[in-house]
């Protein structure tokens, strides 16, 4: 059913849908999204908050639209990203609504376990997909230290779904960061990233 979810009336006719058909959810994937790489003050505003919209306020409320019809044993896939664990200068608006949907994900998953109802988010390092196309307008970001396929994403979700793991992350390296980005300062993890990438 193709929806345009930057368009708030998109929710509207997904409830109608819904109540029209009564379909049981057994698994919802929000992986609609899309990031700008940076300065944030050099961005335009509607970017900006177009991020903001799809990436978080879309994938909210086509969850709380479809948890109507969603019973034991049902699941819920949000994508998030390896920025969900940091604040990313110069993909500032983008790491930060990846940082809500971990903390979304993992909050409802923990609300929803009284009723059965899975849910997992997957973090996963650079992917090579259309997301890049749109994301990169300038060299701005230099340094990429691995990428990985969409189907090498898709291939450890699943196996960690049926292993029932609240969080997917592809990769030794990615898993590493994470691990380190827990243990040092924040100040430390950004300094790191803006060398990487050749800034101040």
């Amino acid at each position: 059913i193709p929806m345009d979810l930057s368009d708030n009336a998109s929710y509207a006719a997904y409830k109608d849908m819904l109540e029209a058909e009564k379909p049981q959810v057994h698994l919802l994937i929000n992986a609609a999204g899309y990031g700008l790489f940076g300065t944030f003050d050099e961005m335009e505003l509607d970017n900006q908050l177009g991020i903001i919209d799809l990436n978080d306020k879309a994938l909210t409320a086509m969850c709380l639209l479809s948890l109507p019809y969603m019973q034991k044993g049902d699941s819920i896939i949000n994508l998030g990203s390896n920025s969900s664990w940091q604040p990313v200068p110069y993909l500032s608006v983008y790491g930060a609504t990846k940082a809500y949907v971990l903390s979304f994900s993992r909050a409802i998953g923990r609300e929803l376990k009284s009723r059965g109802i899975f849910v997992m988010c997957v973090c996963p390092g650079w992917i090579k997909t259309e997301f890049m196309d749109r994301a990169v307008h300038d060299d701005t970001i230099k340094y990429y230290d691995r990428w990985y396929t969409a189907k090498q994403v898709i291939d450890k979700a699943m196996k960690d779904f049926r292993r029932k793991k609240k969080v997917s992350i592809l990769g030794l390296p990615v898993r590493m960061q994470v691990r380190m980005v827990k243990l040092l300062p924040v100040d430390w993890i950004m300094n790191i990233w803006c060398r990487q990438q050749g800034k101040k």
